[in-house]
């Protein structure tokens, strides 16, 4: 019976013991896997945790995000000074929240605006990312210094350029590194819609995202604006950007577009041909027409005639035309003495800062009247000669 009894203890001895090396793997499952079946560790990493700016710069410092699991952190900045703006960026665009993928780490961008009168010191702002109970923290320093150097600079030989909507605009601008270290830059260009932007290294034909700068070194840029063929009367805004070791710069630029201008010169009619006599004086009417939206300044109207010919105009000079009107103008024509009977081509020409006009005219040259009535009696005095001739010496 006390056998029984004894092996019965030793038995329950053993249960107790499975059950107790049972409950502590459970723990430790737990505690290595959180309770949700895997790890879970965030880690919040930048390759510049500490730079040195200037009062008035924008700066941005690229962020990377890894994580075991698939979850959502949620982001905020703490300790951001006063008067200092500061967002999270994602996408290129201010976030809030991100879903974190085991395969693939995440990329963000802070983006620090020091105002202009920031004071010299440093200053810590720390990026915090929360799931549930876990939080991550990265502190950014940035020391605020006014001494000479060390920043990126872009700046542009003309900020604003007005013309016409037909014009092509160039904008030559200089991305300077004074930092001591060399960069590589993203370039961007943006404007109206529709409206085509050509941004590159002077002397190079095609476009390029990025340029790398030695330290100290500068780069001069050709940025070509083209706006699109309908565009209105008024003031237009462009930009030009670079962004590189936490850094962007960007530069403002205007197009001024004055309006459009298209002349055209023809006779009210519309038919480009006249008739003229050697040496007289012929006056053909033509039509100047403006049909842009600008006005067109300044016009001056000629001639290209054959050799010994003269063509000018009443009035030879336009001191202005307004959009969307017209100027009635005469062209003189005096023909060569000596002319030969037949067609010439005139071109005639208005021509303008704006704008230009061409027109070619068939000039037809007709002989003159009083050179057909010397001719037909020259005729008529050497047949009545021949005849005289005839009666009183024909019968010899």
């Amino acid at each position: 019976m006390l056998s029984l009894t004894r092996r019965a203890l030793c038995r329950s001895r053993a249960m107790v013991a499975v059950a107790g090396g049972l409950a502590l793997s459970l723990v430790v499952l737990f505690v290595l896997f959180g309770g949700t079946g895997s790890a879970s560790a965030v880690t919040l990493a930048t390759p510049y945790p500490a730079m040195t700016v200037q009062a008035g710069q924008t700066v941005g410092v690229d962020v990377s995000i890894t994580d075991t699991v698939a979850q959502r952190l949620d982001l905020s900045l703490q300790g951001v000074p006063s008067g200092w703006s500061a967002t999270v960026q994602g996408g290129g665009r201010p976030v809030s929240a991100v879903m974190t993928d085991p395969e693939d780490k995440s990329s963000l961008k802070v983006q620090v605006e020091i105002p202009a009168d920031a004071e010299e010191g440093t200053e810590t702002l720390t990026l915090v990312a929360r799931a549930g109970a876990t939080t991550v923290s990265l502190p950014i320093t940035l020391t605020v210094s006014n001494v000479e150097g060390g920043t990126t600079e872009l700046t542009a030989d003309y900020v604003s350029l007005r013309g016409p909507a037909t014009a092509t605009y160039t904008f030559t601008l200089t991305l300077a590194n004074n930092t001591l270290e060399e960069r590589t830059y993203n370039l961007s260009a943006s404007g109206p819609e529709a409206w085509t932007l050509s941004l590159t290294p002077s002397g190079a034909t095609q476009e390029t995202p990025t340029i790398s700068i030695d330290s100290q070194g500068s780069q001069n840029l050709s940025l070509k604006v083209t706006p699109r063929s309908n565009v209105e009367m008024g003031v237009y805004n462009v930009a030009v950007t670079a962004s590189g070791g936490g850094e962007t710069v960007t530069v403002p630029l205007q197009v001024e577009i004055t309006g459009t201008y298209t002349l055209s010169l023809t006779t009210p009619d519309g038919n480009l041909n006249a008739d003229v006599k050697a040496g007289d004086v012929t006056r053909v009417s033509f039509v100047l027409t403006n049909s842009g939206t600008g006005p067109v300044q300044d016009i001056k109207l000629s001639a290209s005639p054959p050799a010994n010919w003269q063509v000018t105009f009443e009035p030879r000079t336009i001191d202005i035309l307004a959009a969307n009107s017209r100027q009635d103008v005469t062209a003189v024509f005096t023909p060569a003495e000596n002319a030969i009977a037949g067609d010439y081509v005139v071109t005639l020409r208005a021509d303008s800062d704006q704008a230009n006009a061409n027109s070619d005219i068939r000039v037809t040259v007709k002989t003159s009247t009083l050179w057909g009535v010397i001719g037909v009696l020259i005729a008529v005095a050497a047949i009545a000669i021949l005849g005289f001739v005839f009666r009183r010496y024909g019968h010899r």
